[in-house]
């Protein structure tokens, strides 16, 4: 009926061939084909405001746009983030806590020393709803007037070191995933996440929903495709009314005038109110 639909898939790290000791490229193809077939029944999205569940693992590239960029030091000093005048208060409910962290064993985005000489470390940037620190380079810290977090990256030699991402997630929360859906009357359960944009000033957000399935009476049913998320990073912060205990991260690259690899992650978390879902239903 000339419906098609593309499923993806990828893992990354930074290691060896041991690599694929524990990771199997077959497995990758599988869901990656899971997911075009499942989608291929997929019906139109509902549109309007509902509960969104994002699943653990990649779905953390929300935080990572969303949030993740206006806490990158440079927007700061600018005064060009919305998190600008945020150091010390609250911007989420307590069950957020935001990490940037390029210690992680082995992943996309972890290093020892960032492209300045500054130790890598585990950075918490939001803790229990409290913006605590902002991911700083070597100049914006300077300007701050805070210490170095280790921060500074370059694509190459061709770039200025700028304050960047390294591998970012919400950290892990104590909810069961399945009683976070079981819980959840109706709304939508969003697996993977396409593009997106933000603009650092206002945190304003849309993102390019790639797989997504109604959550119905506390269950997942239909596939529904041609979904966007729409919302304000801080709205979602404000609005995150529980966290699983399931952790994952994914590989990305990220863009900023000048590309580097990254991970973002989340446990599987319920926005319960703050994201406005598009869709042609």
């Amino acid at each position: 009926d000339g419906v098609r639909h593309q499923g993806r898939g990828r893992i990354s790290a930074h290691q060896g061939f041991e690599f694929f000791d524990t990771n199997s490229m077959v497995d990758v193809a599988r869901e990656t084909a899971r997911e075009a077939v499942d989608m291929l029944s997929a019906k139109p999205s509902p549109s309007g405001s509902m509960p969104v569940v994002i699943d653990h693992g990649w779905g953390g590239v929300l935080m990572h746009e969303a949030v993740g960029h206006g806490l990158e030091a440079d927007f700061i000093y600018k005064g060009t983030s919305i998190y600008a005048d945020k150091l010390g208060k609250k911007v989420g409910t307590e069950l957020v806590t935001l990490v940037d962290d390029s210690s992680w064993p082995n992943a996309r985005g972890t290093y020892e020393f960032d492209d300045e000489g500054s130790i890598g470390k585990r950075n918490v940037l939001i803790e229990n709803g409290v913006v605590t620190g902002f991911m700083q380079d070597l100049i914006s810290s300077r300007m701050l007037k805070m210490e170095p977090t280790g921060n500074g990256r370059r694509e190459s030699f061709r770039y200025y070191p700028i304050p960047r991402m390294t591998n970012t997630f919400l950290d892990n929360g104590e909810s069961n995933p399945a009683d976070i859906i079981s819980s959840t009357p109706k709304g939508l359960f969003v697996k993977a996440l396409s593009g997106g944009s933000v603009d650092t000033i206002s945190g304003q957000f849309n993102f390019v929903v790639r797989e997504a399935y109604l959550i119905e009476n506390g269950k997942i049913t239909t596939p529904v495709s041609g979904a966007t998320l729409i919302g304000k990073g801080i709205d979602v912060l404000q609005n995150i009314d529980a966290v699983g205990n399931d952790l994952d991260i994914g590989p990305g690259i990220c863009g900023k005038d000048q590309w580097v690899p990254v991970t973002a992650g989340l446990p599987t978390v319920r926005v319960a109110s703050g994201i406005t879902v598009g869709g042609s239903a």
